[in-house]
């Protein structure tokens, strides 16, 4: 994934950053910009922060393990016993991973634009 550098002005009122005068320390700047973006090394570009996905994507996970297992007991009594249950619980599980593969960086990317 490519990353886009961005000015930092394009992002942040420097103007409103640092107190009087003096240009404002990466530290400043760095609390002033939007979430999803990092301050580049060189202070002066931003670039999308590629780390909000995995601070936020263990809520899918966990929540599809949870629901999925609440399903799972629920449902237990309706699948039929021996190797067709097994092939009906592996076609729901698959279609489940497929629909969270396709949902899911749906949700990561809506969560990046913010």
């Amino acid at each position: 994934m490519p990353r886009e550098h961005v000015p930092v002005e394009e992002l942040v009122d420097l103007s409103r950053v640092g107190p009087g005068t003096r240009p404002p320390t990466k530290r400043e700047l760095r609390a002033a910009l939007p979430r999803g973006w990092a301050l580049d090394d060189d202070g002066t570009t931003a670039h999308r922060d590629a780390r909000l996905l995995f601070r936020e994507g263990w809520i899918l996970v966990v929540g599809m393990v949870c629901f999925g297992t609440v399903a799972l007991y629920w449902f237990q009594d309706t699948l039929p016993k021996g190797w067709a249950g097994l092939g009906r619980f592996a076609l729901a599980a698959g279609a489940v991973l497929l629909v969270g593969g396709v949902v899911g960086p749906l949700i990561s990317k809506a969560l990046m634009k913010r």
